[in-house]
């Protein structure tokens, strides 16, 4: 389990900063993630006894989905999944950015209820999931694989995130399951009971041991960083791309790209920093200088300090696009 990132003012770059911002502008900690599992793992359990859709799953997709119930979407609209006002909707529609020029039409809800029980009529009425439903409801790891496959989300890393968040929450234990190994399958041969799955020792991982998912998303969400030098910002969480940080934040996918000084999201990768809003032309923190690192840039210096890349360049006489040294002392005001 995560333990709770430590509080620490903004200023300086450190590994993880949690600073007191906006409702809409915070973002998941450990224990938001911890209160989201208690507040609807009994939905949860209900839709997998209902329409056989797992418990652990439709957990996992709800924290990544809506930022553990933090998203604008999600508190406006009761939308945990993001679901699109497509398909004959005829209820209310709330309007949200994603990755169109304009705002997108998504469900709204009455409740939470509603949109976990429309989630579970998605997956299930959808020829493109039907396999998804002879696969035992303890596979995890084949369900979260399927729905990627099956194209379910844009991220090339969307089922790593889920079985990242169902090791290390422990979701899978929610329904009486088992953390398996990586690469294991549960096969149906017959209808298999808990007993005989604990039974199971060739697709157990121990609890000590950390999965390959679990290991790259409590490195990647220990990176997170909410305000570098007077400036929201984000992180790439796994399974998620700019799209997804636009609704999640309210925030145009254009203006994103324009904050973050780039043109394609394709320039992003799992835990880099997405700012919020337009970068600074100098860093208002103590430090005044910094040494550059090998393979480091100046766009990736800008990025780490919050200083617009053309201030960055001109402080330094340096064109944008040149190679640095290691150990280059750079001026940051």
């Amino acid at each position: 389990m995560l333990k709770n990132p430590s509080i620490v003012v903004s200023g300086g770059i450190i590994a993880c900063i949690l600073c007191l911002l906006p409702l809409n502008f915070s973002a998941q900690t450990s224990s938001d993630i911890q209160s989201y599992v208690a507040q609807f793992k009994q939905i949860a359990l209900e839709q997998e006894k209902t329409y056989g859709v797992p418990a652990p799953i439709t957990l996992a997709q709800g924290i990544l989905e809506s930022g553990a119930g933090r998203s604008g979407l999600t508190r406006n609209a009761n939308n945990h999944f993001g679901i699109k006002a497509y398909g004959g909707w005829t209820g209310r529609i709330y309007l949200a950015w994603d990755d169109e020029a304009t705002k997108s039409k998504f469900r709204w809800y009455n409740s939470a209820s509603e949109s976990f029980r429309d989630h579970s009529l998605f997956l299930k009425n959808n020829s493109r999931y039907r396999s998804l439903f002879s696969k035992s409801i303890y596979d995890y790891r084949g369900w979260a694989n399927g729905l990627q496959r099956a194209g379910y989300a844009t991220s090339p890393t969307y089922a790593k995130a889920l079985i990242g968040y169902i090791d290390t929450y422990k979701l899978y234990a929610i329904n009486g399951g088992v953390k398996l190994r990586p690469g294991k399958t549960i096969t149906i041969t017959k209808t298999i009971t808990k007993e005989e799955l604990v039974g199971r020792k060739d697709l157990q991982l121990e609890e000590t041991e950390e999965s390959e998912e679990q290991e790259s998303f409590e490195k990647t969400i220990l990176k997170f960083v909410v305000e570098i030098n007077g400036v929201r910002c984000t992180i790439l969480y796994p399974g998620e791309t700019l799209s997804s940080i636009a609704m999640k934040y309210d925030i145009s996918k254009r203006d994103l790209l324009l904050f973050n000084e780039t043109t394609s999201e394709n320039d992003f990768q799992e835990g880099d920093i997405v700012f919020l809003g337009k970068k600074k032309k100098k860093y208002e923190g103590a430090q005044d200088f910094y040494r550059a690192k090998e393979g480091e840039s100046l766009y990736t210096i800008s990025q780490r300090f919050g200083i617009k890349l053309a201030n960055l360049s001109k402080m330094n006489l340096k064109d944008s696009f040149s190679l640095l040294s290691e150990g280059e002392k750079l001026r940051l005001k």
